[in-house]
């Protein structure tokens, strides 16, 4: 097995990580949250000109067709720079549904618009009752397409001028995979309620309650949401790798400068010890990320192992978060530090979709 990144993607990774190197230097990453969409809007355009917003969508639309791979290697760098634009959200969850579940015309209008910058998409399928359970839906349609119900937990909100909406129809019983069907709504329909609000990492999600909004029916099934969300949780495995690699590094480096009793804390035993374990927690999931980005979707493991490996990694990058933290002491939790704007997203990221337990119990 090939266990570095092709030419191509080795690429892709260069050039992401020219993108942090210029658009986050001292507190910009601050400025951009502070933005009523949570992200810099000419940052967004930028990542759409060097094609990094193109990579899961088909080449029939102007697309990369980029690989699981291909995601990770964008993902990671992201993940190490503790990136705000909404790639996870808006392209890899939400834009990849629509690749898989759109209608052609569906398609044919959004895609080249969301692979330009010009537009995106917010998937709202989480409902406050569902808890981790994928199939739980309350929000109803009626023959005439009318959703009703809400919705919460909807990621990258700040600038969707549209959402995939999850209902099922009016009569039938919740939990019934068969029975879920998909919509796209556009963000000034009538009937439309929004409220923004924060995450734990400063993005910016939101609640959305329909009454009865006219939705235009998708052609996807509950399977290509769950393949949506297994590539996701994929991309979700790099991008924390990637902010465990700036937590460690971060904690090293602290360390070497940080002197008490005349020696840098580096030279305690102790400290080298934990800082050891730390290391070996990274490898291995980076391990598991190799694993994860080389699977086929036809493999009858596909789900269980990423659940599996999801759990594995979100364990292991929460752990080295809270220790990065503590190294650095009261200081690690200001807003002048990274590590803990990374502990923060990776707590957001390890619970994406369920958290260990709950993907524990999807591998079991």
């Amino acid at each position: 097995m090939n266990l570095e990144f092709s030419e191509e993607q080795q690429l892709l990774t260069n050039m992401v990580e020219k993108f942090t190197a210029n658009c986050y230097g001292d507190n910009q990453r601050h400025e951009y949250l502070k933005s009523d969409q949570g992200f810099s809007t000419e940052n967004w355009q930028l990542m759409a000109e060097t094609g990094i917003l193109s990579i899961p969508f088909s080449e029939s639309y102007g697309g990369l067709g980029g690989s699981a791979e291909d995601l990770a290697s964008v993902m990671q760098p992201l993940g190490k720079a503790v990136a705000v634009e909404p790639v996870l959200s808006g392209v890899t969850l939400a834009g990849n549904f629509l690749n898989r579940a759109g209608t052609e015309s569906q398609k044919s209008v959004w895609i080249p618009k969301i692979i330009s910058g010009e537009s995106q998409l917010a998937l709202a399928h989480i409902e406050i009752a569902a808890r981790y359970d994928l199939s739980h839906i309350g929000v109803r349609y009626d023959s005439d397409n009318q959703i009703s119900g809400r919705k919460t937990f909807v990621l990258g909100a700040g600038a969707a001028d549209g959402f995939i909406v999850s209902a099922i129809a009016n009569g039938t019983e919740t939990g019934d995979e068969d029975e879920i069907r998909f919509f796209l709504v556009e963000n000034d329909a009538p009937g439309l309620i929004r409220r923004n609000y924060r995450l734990v990492d400063g993005s910016v999600a939101c609640e959305l309650e329909f009454q009865n909004v006219m939705g235009a029916p998708m052609l996807g099934s509950f399977k290509d949401l769950l393949a949506a969300i297994s590539l996701t949780k994929i991309a979700a495995c790099a991008e924390m790798i990637g902010l465990m690699e700036i937590a460690f590094e971060s904690t090293l480096e602290h360390l070497k400068t940080r002197e008490q009793f005349g020696r840098p804390l580096s030279s305690m035993q102790a400290l080298q010890h934990r800082l050891a374990d730390a290391y070996l927690d990274l490898e291995l999931c980076r391990s598991h990320l190799i694993k994860l980005a080389a699977l086929e979707e036809s493999d009858p493991t596909f789900e269980k192992t990423i659940s599996g490996s999801k759990a594995f990694i979100s364990k292991r990058a929460v752990a080295l978060a809270e220790e990065a933290v503590q190294l650095h002491g009261g200081m690690g939790i200001t807003d002048e530090l990274i590590v803990g704007h990374a502990m923060k997203r990776i707590l957001l990221l390890s619970t994406l979709f369920g958290d260990v337990d709950a993907e524990m119990r999807r591998y079991s």
